[in-house]
Formats: structure tokens, sequence, C-alpha cells
């Protein structure tokens, strides 16, 4: 089968498209023809090898983890799953298959029907992005789902994560305020932002109230953010720095609670975010596409940090 592969680190160029075996599902496995994948950082700053410390590749290796198509086969053990379902997941670590190929192996424990309104492009987009902005929000910030009242500021609303957080925090009731760029702020008042903040504006943050959660979805250092936050208030990020990490040591009584976000990928949380889409609530707004034969141009968009929404790839 085709897909995208690497055999070192380094930046877009060293994905090439081959041809590797066709994988098999195991116990509780689906075998999933993919439509569409999708892009996020973690996909080439595991390339990159600025993570190998952390989290090593094994090469040759095919990125891509989030994936939406059909089933083509089902593993031993699996019940509510069939052959030819609209399904999407995030795969998980551990798991061999990756989204930049024909065929993907994800584990039941990962995947979810698609909603019939949904299509495959949305359906790609939105797994690792919005379990990201969900378990950010309502598990590191403690924003329940429903009947929210706090003030939450979403940095970086215009972005994969940031943007669907924006509608999570929106849907469960709080006062929700987006930090953009001047071109997106039309684009993040129709997610139903009740203020939006221009970071390119001079003093952009003179006489803002303070927040009672912060979720910063573009960088991690806590320091400037802190001030804009309640006593008593959570900041957290999905990108944390080694700074995320030091205060959240050196300061484990202070009244302002920081927190790193690290997504535990779930069918659950994947169901509450396709029940919030097909309520209304929430939609992936698509930046672009591109051709599985064009992955690299997809990466060199994503780490232009541009992109509005998600950055699709269609593989079939």
């Amino acid at each position: 089968m085709k897909a995208i592969t690497y055999h070192r680190y380094g930046g877009p160029e060293v994905l090439e498209l081959t041809d590797i075996p066709q994988p098999s599902p195991g116990a509780g496995q689906l075998l999933i023809k993919v439509r569409c994948g999708s892009v996020n950082p973690i996909d080439w700053k595991l390339a990159s090898g600025a993570l190998r410390w952390l989290r090593p590749v094994r090469f040759p290796a095919t990125p891509g983890f989030d994936v939406a198509g059909e089933v083509a086969a089902v593993g031993d053990g699996v019940r509510d799953f069939s052959v030819g379902m609209r399904v999407h997941a995030r795969i998980a670590d551990a798991q061999g298959g990756r989204g930049c190929a024909e065929l993907a192996v994800a584990g039941t424990d990962v995947t979810a029907p698609i909603p019939a309104a949904m299509d495959f492009a949305q359906a790609a987009g939105l797994p690792l992005a919005g379990m990201t902005a969900l378990q950010g929000l309502r598990d590191e910030c403690g924003m329940p789902l429903a009947g929210a009242t706090g003030r939450v500021l979403i940095v970086g609303a215009s972005g994969g994560v940031g943007h669907l957080a924006v509608q999570i925090a929106k849907a469960a009731g709080a006062h929700t305020s987006g930090i953009c760029s001047t071109r997106n702020i039309d684009f993040v008042r129709g997610l139903g932002a009740d203020a939006v903040i221009q970071y390119d504006k001079p003093d952009p943050y003179q006489g803002i109230e303070p927040f009672d959660i912060i979720y910063n979805c573009v960088s991690g250092d806590p320091g400037p953010w802190l001030p804009l936050l309640k006593s008593g208030g959570r900041y957290a990020s999905c990108m944390p720095s080694a700074m995320t990490f030091v205060r959240m040591l050196a300061n484990p009584l202070s009244s302002k609670r920081v927190r790193a976000v690290m997504l535990k990928s779930n069918a659950a949380d994947l169901r509450i975010l396709d029940g919030l889409f097909e309520s209304g609530k929430l939609r992936v707004q698509i930046d672009s596409r591109f051709p599985l034969t064009e992955t690299r141009q997809a990466w060199e968009r994503s780490q232009g940090g541009r992109a509005v929404g998600k950055i699709v790839i269609d593989v079939a």
C-alpha cells in the first residue's frame, strides 16, 4: 500500500511516498481504509528529532495520528463495528498504524463512528485537536462541560486546537475570549467568542479583566499570562515548555495553578465532541487540503504558523 514514510530525523524534506506492507488488525482493533488524515504539530516535531529524548521514533516511520475512513476489517473480539462503517480515530502511540497511509490500524478504544452530517475532512480534523481542547479545559482547567460561569481566555483562538477550544468553552456556558491576529477577528467572532483580543495591536491587554481560565494553544511559558489570571485561576498549555514544568513544580501552593495538557486518546471523549457537532455547537474549520503526495507542503503550511483551523491530507 502507499504511505508517507521517513527513515531519518529532519524536516519535510525527509518525507517520501513509498510502498509498505499492509497492516492487519489485532484483537480489539480495526483496519481502516483511510480517506483523510490531518496534520498536527506533533507530527513534524517528532520527525525533527526535537523530542527524541522523550519520544524516540522507530524508523522507518509513517506519520499521522488522525484518521477518518471506513472499516476494512475487524480484529478478534470486535462487536460494535462492522466492515464499511464510517469511523474516525486518534491512533494511540502504542499502535503501529499511522494516518498518512492507505490503510491504518486503530483500537476500538480510540475510535468512534462518524456522525452522518460530518464529512471525512472534518472527521479527520477533529480527534487530536478536539480531544486536546476538551481535556485541557475540562481536566486541567476544571471547566464543567455545562453550566460554566467563569471567564475563559483562549490563546491562539484561530488555530487547530484553539478554534475548537473557543467553541467548547462557549458551549459550556463560559464567557469566552479569544486571542488572534487582526486578520482573524471575524473568524474567531464567528466561532461564538464573546470578546476578541488582537495581539498585533498596541497594548492589546490593557484594561482587560482577569480570567478564571487561560488555555494557551500556542506556547508554553506561563509567565506573560499569569498577571491576567485571577487568584485561584488555572492556566494550561497544550504546548508546554520547560518553564511550564518549572512553574508546576516551583509553585505547588500558588493560588494560580499551572498545568500541562497531555492528551489521552479515548473513544468516549471523541463521542462527546461528535455530540457537540451533531447539536450544532461545534464545527471543524478546514484551513487547507493536500493530497497524500503533497504531505511535505502540508507540513510546511503547519510549520508556518498561519493556518486557520485544520490542515487535511486527502489520502484516498
